[in-house]
C-alpha cells in the first residue's frame, strides 16, 4: 500500500500552487512536508483529502485513483485528516466526537439496533470500549463526558487527532499537529505520534515546527514555490545546501527561522488561552 502523486498540478487561474509534483509515500514510516509559507504544503494535503480538486495529474493509493472523489468516498478509501485550525464538534461531548465517526458503519444496520435492543446495547458497548482506548492513548479518558469546546487548547488537538483514528485509517494525513502547543505539549504529542507508526498505515506531517520533524519523520519532502525541491532523510535534508538556501537559509538564518516559529507558537498559545 503507496500513496503516490503523479505530475500533481494545482492551479488558481494564472496562480500556479502545485507545480509537476511526483512522489511517494510508503506505510510504516513518518513522512514530513515542510517548506516556506506558501511553498503548497497544505494544498498537497487538501487535494489529498478531497477538499480541493486536482486540476492534472493524480494521486493514487494502492493503485486506485482519488481524484475526482468527494471528501466522503477519499474516507471511505481509507484516509483520514486534521486541520490546521480545529474542526471539533464543541457541543458534543469528548466522547461523542469519537463516536459520530461510527455512523457512516451504523446506518445501514439502524434497523436491527431499533428492532432488536440486544444487538443495540453490544454495538454501544464495542463503540464505547473503542473510543475509551483511542482516549486513553491520548490520555483524554478523563474528560470523555465533558464539553470538546471546554478543553484546554492542547487537548483538543489531541482530540482531533484522536477523533482521526477512529476508523483506523490506512492514510492518516496531519496539518500542523503542534501549532499553538507549549513545549511539555509538543513532547508529549511527538511521543504519541512516534507511537502510531504502523506498516499497515502511511502517515503524513506538514508542520513548521523543525525540531519535531527532524526527530520524528524518517522521510521529509522540500516544497518550494509548489515544486518538490528535495526529498530525504532527516540528516539529508539537513545536509542539503539547497534546502538550506531555500528554506532553512544559511546557518545564520537558522536562530532567525526558529525564533520566528516560537513567535508564531506563542501567538497561536494566546489565542488558545483566550478561547478557553
Amino acid at each position: 500500500m503507496t500513496l503516490t502523486f503523479q505530475n500533481l498540478r494545482k492551479h488558481y487561474g494564472s496562480n500556479v500552487a502545485i507545480d509537476d509534483v511526483s512522489t511517494s509515500f510508503a506505510p510504516g514510516l513518518i513522512h514530513g512536508i515542510i517548506g516556506p509559507n506558501g511553498a503548497g504544503k497544505s494544498t498537497l494535503i487538501n487535494m489529498t483529502a478531497g477538499s480541493y480538486t486536482v486540476s492534472s495529474g493524480a494521486i493514487h493509493l494502492d493503485g486506485s485513483n482519488l481524484c475526482g472523489l468527494q471528501k466522503f468516498e477519499v474516507a471511505n478509501q481509507g484516509v483520514a485528516r486534521t486541520y490546521q485550525n480545529i474542526r471539533l464538534f464543541d457541543q458534543m461531548t469528548v466522547l461523542e466526537n469519537l463516536e459520530v465517526c461510527y455512523y457512516p458503519q451504523a446506518v445501514g444496520q439502524a434497523w436491527k439496533e431499533i428492532l432488536w435492543p440486544p444487538f443495540a446495547t453490544e454495538r454501544e458497548a464495542r463503540r464505547r470500549a473503542a473510543c475509551m482506548e483511542l482516549l486513553s492513548f491520548f490520555n483524554l479518558q478523563g474528560y470523555a463526558e465533558a464539553e470538546a469546546g471546554s478543553l484546554p487548547y492542547g487537548r483538543q488537538r489531541m482530540l482531533e487527532i484522536a477523533r482521526a483514528l477512529v476508523t483506523n485509517p490506512r492514510v492518516l494525513l496531519l496539518d500542523e499537529p503542534a501549532a499553538g502547543l507549549n513545549h511539555h505539549e509538543t513532547a508529549e504529542l511527538t511521543s504519541r505520534l512516534a507511537a502510531l507508526k504502523s506498516p499497515e498505515r502511511v502517515m503524513i506531517i506538514v508542520e513548521h515546527d523543525m525540531d519535531l520533524v527532524m526527530s520524528l519523520c524518517d522521510r521529509i519532502v522540500v516544497m518550494h514555490h509548489g515544486k518538490l525541491l528535495f526529498e530525504g532523510t532527516p540528516a539529508e535534508v539537513q545536509a542539503s545546501t539547497d534546502v538550506q538556501t531555500a528554506y532553512l537559509g544559511t546557518a545564520n538564518d537558522i536562530d532567525d527561522i526558529k525564533a520566528a516559529a516560537e513567535d508564531r507558537r506563542a501567538q497561536l498559545g494566546i489565542r488558545a488561552r483566550r478561547r478557553s
